[in-house]
């Protein structure tokens, strides 16, 4: 079942960061920069940085020219001292002059590759969403049974580990669509709708019968369960809580604890109430 990326950006404002003064501890805005105590910081690998983008089709340059190992190698230490720098500043205040510093470059080599920061940062936020056609094939399994609680658990993990990863590019991500910026906005609907479609072709099947209310014998089952606003609801509980669960765990609650929780939410919902 096909669906549409809402037009009033409702996924945004599901899984959006929380307003100015109201963010939780360890939470990180565009304005402050960093990363939450904890947080694992690693750069995109410069290998993987680079295949990343090969994989939509030859490398170019501002020029149009395909890009020859050696300037692929440039290209992708650029894109691991960018990472490596929105874990210590926040995009605002991030000059190319500190990203060619980074690599021993100048800023005439950063402009080869990239028409400014947010450029770079935009195509690292495009790159990030590449996670999803695992979801995807998790999600669309049986999540019935001690299987499907597993299932639930290794989609969890996946989430979470892809966050710790790439939690610089990703927080730019969100806090720049969550201020209106329209291209990041797009990239983080991008990202994400893969997932909620997934999410609704299986919360469709499942409570097919009770999508009213009732199930077929007429017993009541609560109440009725949109497919579509429940994929979403699952999209936003998997970014938010991965987003924060190091600040989860300041508070008491392990990885293991977020894991089993998140787990046994999603096979409530995607599995039938009868």
């Amino acid at each position: 079942m096909a669906v549409s990326v809402p037009s009033s950006g409702m996924v945004d404002d599901m899984t959006s960061m929380p307003p100015a003064g109201e963010n939780p501890s360890g939470a990180v805005t565009r304005d402050n920069g960093g990363l939450p105590q904890g947080v694992l910081q690693v750069a995109v690998p410069a290998q993987e940085a680079a295949v990343a983008g090969i994989t939509r089709g030859p490398l170019v340059d501002q020029g149009g020219r395909r890009l020859g190992p050696r300037a692929q190698k440039t290209r992708a230490r650029i894109l691991d001292a960018t990472v490596a720098l929105l874990g210590e500043k926040p995009m605002r205040d991030l000059r190319v002059i500190d990203i060619a510093r980074r690599i021993g470059s100048s800023p005439a080599t950063f402009y080869q590759y990239f028409k400014d920061v947010e450029d770079v940062v935009l195509h690292l936020a495009s790159e990030m969403s590449e996670f999803t056609p695992e979801l995807v094939e998790l999600i669309h399994g049986d999540w019935s049974g001690p299987q499907g609680h597993e299932r639930g658990r290794r989609l969890a993990n996946v989430v979470i580990d892809h966050w710790d990863k790439y939690a610089p590019v990703l927080r730019v991500r969100n806090n720049a669509s969550d201020e209106g910026d329209l291209s990041f906005r797009e990239v983080r609907m991008r990202a994400m709708m893969p997932m909620v479609e997934a999410f609704t072709d299986v919360i469709a099947l499942a409570h097919q019968d009770t999508v009213t209310g009732h199930a077929l014998d007429g017993e009541r089952q609560g109440g009725a369960i949109n497919p579509t606003v429940g994929a979403m609801a699952l999209t936003s509980i998997l970014e938010r809580l991965s987003m924060y669960h190091v600040s989860i765990a300041e508070l008491g609650g392990s990885r293991e604890d977020l894991v089993e929780t998140v787990a046994t939410l999603l096979q409530m919902l995607l599995t039938s109430r009868r």
